[in-house]
């Protein structure tokens, strides 16, 4: 049982394979981008403009629409009572409807998980553009689920930088830095 490999299915090779560049981003997504790092930390405000950064993306991308919501609550984690073992930045969800995503929906939560303190902006964006790549996979590749391989850090990446916020993002595995994990979910229901 240990050591013995699974063989990737399908859906993981065709996530593996596609690492360009989900959409061309434009000028107006650039700002909005820009804007929503100088936002604050109003929750309603990230919201209102997170929504209007997703909007654009999934406008250019010819995706079906995603809402975002921004709770205003600690993050979802898990605690062994010295450290923290998990949290939960935040999580993609959607509905297949005849084949067709619906109900598409990117939640972050707004403070962190032990601190309560409300979260950077680099992190919003950071999770907001996960979030929106696993939406892309679903509506765009139409993909049965959306792991977590090279090819889809590859294609946030990607996004990021054309977006010119690169920073947002942990640095790569081979730059000596340690990378984290967003800590996000999908769930298609």
């Amino acid at each position: 049982m240990f050591g013995r490999r699974v063989r990737p299915d399908s859906t993981y090779l065709r996530s593996q394979a596609r690492s360009g560049l989900p959409v061309a981003p434009d000028v107006v997504a650039r700002g909005l981008v820009m804007s929503l790092l100088e936002a604050g930390d109003d929750p309603d405000e990230r919201r209102h403009r997170g929504q209007l950064l997703i909007d654009t993306l999934d406008d250019l991308a010819r995706l079906p629409p995603c809402g975002v919501v921004v709770a205003n609550r600690p993050q979802v984690h898990e605690h062994d009572g010295r450290r923290l073992q998990s949290k939960t930045y935040g999580y993609y969800r959607c509905r297949f409807v005849e084949g067709v995503v619906t109900d598409a929906r990117i939640r972050i939560y707004h403070r962190t998980a032990v601190r309560q303190q409300v979260i950077t902006p680099k992190v919003f964006l950071n999770t907001l553009l996960h979030e929106w790549v696993h939406h892309y996979d679903f509506a765009g590749l139409r993909l049965a689920r959306s792991p977590h391989t090279a090819g889809f850090y590859a294609r946030l990446r990607a996004l990021a930088d054309a977006l010119d916020v690169g920073f947002v993002l942990p640095p790569e595995p081979e730059d000596g830095s340690r990378a984290t994990a967003s800590g996000s979910d999908v769930e298609v229901l």
